[in-house]
């Protein structure tokens, strides 16, 4: 019986263990559709459409083409995605990304050269995010304009000069 008991306590110690070391890859020329749950580090260089969530480090690499809504713990974006964005501890934009969408994190990176085109909200828990039909997608509510400083703007769109100058 003890014997047993040490077995199964093992196991799930093991267990425990390795769901944090978890590593989900799906490379280019993989596409997949649908509702994606990744734990631990993961990789996408395919196309995903669909919603993706994911306990851990989630990146999307440059040959990514993602049109997904993203629930994750923290994010690295390198190619081209589209969607809604809630990280709980960061979201990064490389200089290779192409981002149109909001993002709802406390801390947003974005290295020049990226493009982003959307909304960031830094305070997950007053944010409105409506879809392309403008329906609301969440129940809590946006703050209002008297609340909002003189600094903050509600909607922001970022390109490298580059781009800039390459639209003109």
């Amino acid at each position: 019986m003890f014997n047993q008991q040490k077995k199964a306590a093992v196991k799930q110690v093991k267990k425990e263990q390795t769901k944090d070391y978890a590593v989900t890859i799906l490379t280019s020329g993989c596409h997949f559709a649908g509702k994606m749950f990744c734990r631990g580090s993961t990789r996408v260089g395919g196309k995903v459409e669909g919603e993706i969530i994911s306990e851990g480090l989630l990146i999307l690499e440059e040959e990514a083409v993602v049109n997904a809504n993203i629930n994750c713990d923290e994010i690295v974006l390198q190619g081209r995605i589209t969607g809604i964005i809630r990280a709980k501890t960061r979201v990064e934009m490389s200089r290779t990304c192409t981002f149109s969408g909001d993002v709802i994190t406390p801390c947003l990176v974005i290295e020049e050269g990226a493009q982003f085109s959307g909304r960031s909200t830094m305070d997950g828990a007053n944010a409105e995010i409506s879809d392309k039909q403008g329906k609301l997608i969440d129940e809590v509510k946006a703050p209002k304009v008297d609340d909002l400083s003189s600094d903050s703007v509600p909607e922001v769109s970022v390109k490298s000069p580059q781009v800039a100058a390459e639209a003109q």
